[in-house]
């Protein structure tokens, strides 16, 4: 048998990926104007090329050459892959005055449409992983033969050819909205955070952070939690997030003195945390804004007192187990050049702060990106300039392909996503299913938000964030508002509950890397991180018991709004207290059940304010503190 090495293709596929980004630069950037079902169509078409050169039809051929039979397969593929582009281009015409579920369907639109279908099964599969292509895979044959299920949950049935028009030939599968936003604002913002990775802005995050940690006990965990909060807000990928932050930051944590599995843990919930830290929030967030029918500004504002609670309530932890451990870090040798950090800022800080800025004058997302990219690559070649380093402006080029091949792998997700969605809509199961669930819960909120939280952990431990939110949205969004929940509030519901099932057992994709790069078992490295993090499955439910938390969604003013986060910040302080067992000393199980008992209570004050109940935290919060001070009187040189 003739073994043929991929990496020959690798200068083709790259070629691709450079194409895939000019092209979403010129005719999704304002340059020049496509027709949307061609731009859909084309993107995808790219994006799987792009896939089926790069990523083998099996892992243990990814280092290793592979027999000759399965490349030419995958080089078969690539040619239905651009045939469908072709053909949308020859017939699109006919596509956009297509009379819905009336015209014919041809023999020609049944064979690509088939294709594409199986080879968007295909790349999934090697992009995600067989548990995203078995769900779309049920969707659909629940579309082909749902007549023959009981009438609560069946339908009319849905011939081939029709199927074949709702997933191809229409705007609503496939090619529907979810595509759209992958091939628009979500590839646009992936662009830029592949621009400023390849612009060392990861050092530069580990530089800000080492300046405001270095001096204080734990610092070296609180430098992952800052930098993993700063290097979120471009990656929005949560294994990203630690691959980038965590080589440096847990050998150091475990050089301070944390054990292996807690250097691991705080890195994997710190870095989950990123993908809800403004501005950029990762590809969910965009898809949430268009679910919402609302500007992403929105969103944006929305995340920013719930991410502060959450990497607040990460360094909580990561400061009493310090304090616990007794790790002194302060003589802990970080290299910090002071002078270069502040030549450097403002290449990486000024194109966020444009971000930010222009979004909240309420600019769509596309012309915020479009000068956030302009202003970094300005200040690139400024910086260039000021070093007279001319080699530098090499890394464009691969910055152009980081970017085509992470926007490919969203585009994926997106487009295995639309079959999902017109299925749903098409038979109406996004209506019966939410009808049936009202039915379980009896009218109860609360039983309605810890099913739909407990069927978005379960999902989020097989796909990614993206598929989780949208599949668990389309059924458990309808179920809350149907019982009372603010539209806003119940989606942001889903969304943090979908991000923070990458650091739920046992499927915890956060904790994986974090455990490999800290040489600690998987599984206690993921319980630990659910530990870290486990403020990030409280604030779902504040998001909606105390919508004050999104401040777009909050009827109050300020001051009333200051007083909520100022009782959650509390609330998460005692929780620490209560998780690590160790406040200003060591806890008994006594003084561990006033802390436990007092955040209980003022988290149940957030809820729903009662004078009694928030009386007794204070009484509770009280008898801590006396407890506590009685410990450092009695031995006033005790860790």
């Amino acid at each position: 048998m003739w073994y043929i090495d991929r990496s020959r293709l690798k200068p083709l596929a790259y070629a691709i990926g450079v194409g895939l980004t000019l092209f979403q630069i010129l005719f999704t950037g304002g340059f020049f104007v496509i027709d949307t079902p061609l731009l859909r169509g084309i993107h995808l078409s790219i994006v799987m090329v792009l896939v089926f050169l790069l990523i083998p039809i099996s892992s243990k051929y990814r280092k290793q050459p592979e027999p000759w039979p399965l490349l030419a397969l995958d080089l078969l593929f690539c040619a239905i892959a651009a045939a469908t582009a072709f053909y949308f281009m020859y017939e699109l015409d006919n596509l956009l005055e297509r009379i819905r579920y009336v015209d014919d369907v041809t023999g020609m639109d049944l064979f690509f449409g088939t294709a594409t279908m199986l080879l968007v099964l295909e790349i999934t599969r090697r992009t995600s992983g067989l548990p995203l292509v078995i769900v779309c895979s049920v969707f659909l044959l629940y579309a082909l033969f749902g007549q023959y299920l009981p009438s609560s949950i069946g339908h009319n049935g849905i011939s081939y050819e029709r199927l074949v028009e709702m997933q191809f030939l229409l705007q609503d599968g496939i090619y529907g909205s979810c595509l759209a936003v992958g091939a628009t604002m979500i590839f646009a913002f992936i662009m830029f955070g592949a621009f400023l990775e390849r612009s060392n802005i990861s050092s530069l995050f580990m530089d800000l952070a080492c300046l405001l940690t270095r001096r204080s006990q734990g610092g070296p965990a609180k430098v992952s939690i800052f930098a993993s909060a700063l290097f979120g807000t471009i990656s929005g990928s949560a294994p990203a997030n630690v691959y980038g932050t965590g080589t440096f930051t847990i050998p150091l944590m475990k050089k301070a003195g944390y054990h292996p599995y807690q250097a691991g843990a705080i890195e994997a919930a710190a870095s989950t945390g990123g993908q809800i830290m403004p501005p950029i929030m990762g590809a969910t967030a965009f898809v949430l804004a268009e679910m919402v029918q609302r500007p992403y500004a929105d969103v944006m504002v929305a995340g920013f007192l719930p991410a502060v609670l959450y990497f607040y309530s990460v360094g909580v932890y990561a400061q009493l187990q310090a304090k616990k451990l007794r790790i002194d870090a302060s003589n802990l040798k970080v290299d910090f050049n002071l002078r270069n950090f502040l030549w450097e800022a403002p290449v990486f800080v000024l194109p966020l702060v444009i971000i930010t800025v222009i979004l909240l004058l309420g600019y769509t997302p596309m012309f915020t990106i479009f000068w956030a990219l302009i202003a970094l690559l300005a200040l690139n070649v400024a910086d260039i300039r000021r070093k007279g380093d001319w080699s530098l402006l090499r890394r464009i080029v691969p910055a152009l392909v980081d970017g085509a091949v992470t926007g490919a792998k969203i585009g994926v997700t997106c487009a295995v996503l639309g079959p999902i969605i017109s299925t749903m809509t098409k038979t109406m199961l996004g209506v019966k299913i939410p009808s049936v669930i009202a039915l379980w819960c009896h009218g109860s909120v609360f039983l309605a938000l810890v099913l739909t939280a407990l069927v978005c952990i379960i999902l989020g431990c097989g796909l990614p964030t993206l598929a989780a939110y949208l599949i668990v949205s389309l059924v458990g969004v309808p179920t809350l508002t149907n019982l009372g929940v603010d539209r806003f509030a119940a989606h942001m519901f889903v969304f943090v509950f979908a991000v923070f099932s990458c650091i739920t057992p046992p499927i915890a994709t956060s904790a994986v890397p974090a455990a490999g790069i800290a040489g600690a078992g998987y599984m206690r490295t993921a319980l630990e991180s659910s530990k870290v993090g486990c403020v990030g499955f409280l604030i779902p439910f504040l998001v909606v018991f105390c919508p004050n938390i999104l401040i777009v969604a909050a009827p109050d003013s300020g001051l009333i709004i200051l007083g909520y986060f100022l009782t959650a910040v509390a609330a998460v302080t005692l929780f620490g207290v209560f998780v690590v067992g160790y406040g200003a000393r060591e806890l008994s199980g006594l003084e561990r059940t006033f802390a436990g008992g007092a955040c209980a209570a003022l988290i149940w004050t957030l809820f729903s304010f009662n004078p009694l109940v928030f009386g007794a935290g204070l009484a509770l919060f009280a008898l801590l503190v006396i407890s506590q001070r009685r410990k450092i009187r009695l031995d006033p040189h005790a860790a």
